[in-house]
């Protein structure tokens, strides 16, 4: 998750904690429909599990890089994996 996506450079403004929690979470959704995995009590399950494993130190790196309200928009509205990739180019 967030797999090596990296925020948009240069203009914009620094991530906040819960614009990287919703990036982290949002992700996390996209990689698991890709598995066809749907249920929303799974979802919530598997990403609370990757978020107490490595979740941490995935915010934590994104917190206070730039990114742009676009690309959170973006983020928000992304449905694959490629759509998600091209709101943080």
């Amino acid at each position: 998750m967030l797999g090596g996506a990296s925020l948009a450079a240069g203009c914009g403004h620094p991530a906040s904690r819960d614009e990287c929690e919703a990036i982290f979470k949002r992700s996390a959704e996209i990689e698991l429909r890709a598995q066809n995995v749907v249920d929303p009590k799974v979802v919530e399950e598997r990403t609370a599990a990757v978020r107490d494993a490595r979740g941490k130190e995935l915010i934590d790196r994104c917190v206070g890089r730039r990114i742009t309200d676009a690309a959170v928009a973006c983020i928000r509205q992304a449905t694959t994996q490629e759509q998600f990739d091209q709101c943080l180019e």
